[in-house]
């Protein structure tokens, strides 16, 4: 810093001899030009290192919500919620099996093919929340909220949603198979294509359900009085697909 003061100093009294304003004047404008510089350097660096310390943050409360915990994930749930990365992407395709996160608030998050199997969804708010993709086998969903949901194409084997509220759900073409959906209300929901064999489906409230090619076969449950759609004879295998 001296020494550019010094050759400053030395240049200015060499082009217009010594003068206090001129040699102030001259000071402003370099030192003002450096100030400038310096100022969107540090910027720069600010901002990098706010990136950084997001993308470490990130990692870590995914970790967190990977737990078995239910206060752990609990807390990483309402943190992602402020943070808004509920929403953005930042949970597809992410790694929560067997995730510990009953009664969680996840209602419009985007789940969009995220590993829940074997995952304790039991009292979960998920209305609203794009899973379609998403991997719930073996996981337990019971009495959770997945009204307006889409699960199209959702993997859901043996998983439990036992009075779970469905209505106006997407599941289309989702993989049901040896699923507990006793007492479930699925009212309006569209299941189009969705595989339910095996399916225990008693108690379940189907009003105004799509159930148009639907596969299920004589290890389907369906309610009491319930007429299923009509099936097929697949040669050796009994396997009905809806009209």
């Amino acid at each position: 810093m001296l020494a550019g003061l010094t050759v400053l100093t030395a240049g200015h009294v060499h082009q217009h001899g010594w003068s206090w304003t001129g040699l102030i004047d001259d000071l402003y404008a370099n030192v003002g030009s450096e100030l400038v510089g310096m100022a969107f350097v540090i910027l720069l660096i600010d901002r990098f290192a706010a990136r950084r310390e997001d993308e470490r943050r990130r990692r870590q409360l995914l970790r967190e919500l990977a737990s078995t915990d239910r206060g752990l994930t609990a807390r990483a749930v309402i943190e992602l919620d402020a943070q808004g990365w509920l929403y953005d992407g930042t949970l597809v395709g992410a790694q929560l099996s067997g995730a510990n996160l009953a009664g969680a608030r996840l209602e419009r998050a985007n789940l969009q093919t995220t590993i829940l199997a074997g995952a304790d969804l039991t009292h979960a708010n998920l209305s609203g929340a794009l899973m379609a993709g998403a991997n719930l086998a073996d996981a337990v969903l019971e009495r959770a909220n997945l009204e307006m949901a889409d699960l199209g194409g959702a993997i859901l084997p043996q998983a439990r949603l036992v009075r779970a509220d469905a209505a106006l759900a997407t599941l289309t073409t989702a993989n049901l198979e040896g699923a507990n959906l006793q007492d479930a209300d699925l009212t309006g929901a569209d299941l189009h294509a969705a595989d339910l064999r095996g399916a225990d489906l008693t108690g379940c409230r189907l009003g105004r359900t799509n159930l148009d090619r639907v596969r299920w076969n004589s290890a389907t449950r369906w309610p009491a009085g319930f007429s299923p759609p009509p099936g097929r004879d697949d040669g050796d295998i009994i396997d009905h697909i809806g009209a």
